[in-house]
């Protein structure tokens, strides 16, 4: 008796959740949009912390000549060359 109540509290918890995540409000959005948009925001930031500790700490990609190659905030991969302007590559 006591495992039933247990499940069905854990279902009436999980319908509440499910509604107060997906209700609608006056302008046509939910809260699961907006979670949506934070983790959206989250994982770009991450992507781009994750992209300069690679470029602090990682340095393993060369360039033609030895170089060492970065990655600029559209993940686009470059080294630079001895007037310090960026050469961009395709293939690294």
């Amino acid at each position: 008796m006591r495992n039933s109540l247990k499940i069905i509290g854990i279902v009436a918890g999980a319908i509440a959740a499910a509604s107060i995540i997906t209700r609608k409000r006056a302008d046509g959005t939910s809260l699961f949009d907006d979670i949506a948009d934070a983790s959206k925001g989250w994982s770009d930031k991450l992507q781009q912390y994750g992209t300069k500790l690679k470029d602090r700490f990682l340095p393993d990609l060369k360039g033609p000549n030895g170089e060492d190659v970065f990655s600029d905030m559209y993940d686009r991969k470059y080294y630079m060359d001895d007037m310090n302007n960026r050469i961009y590559t395709d293939n690294i």
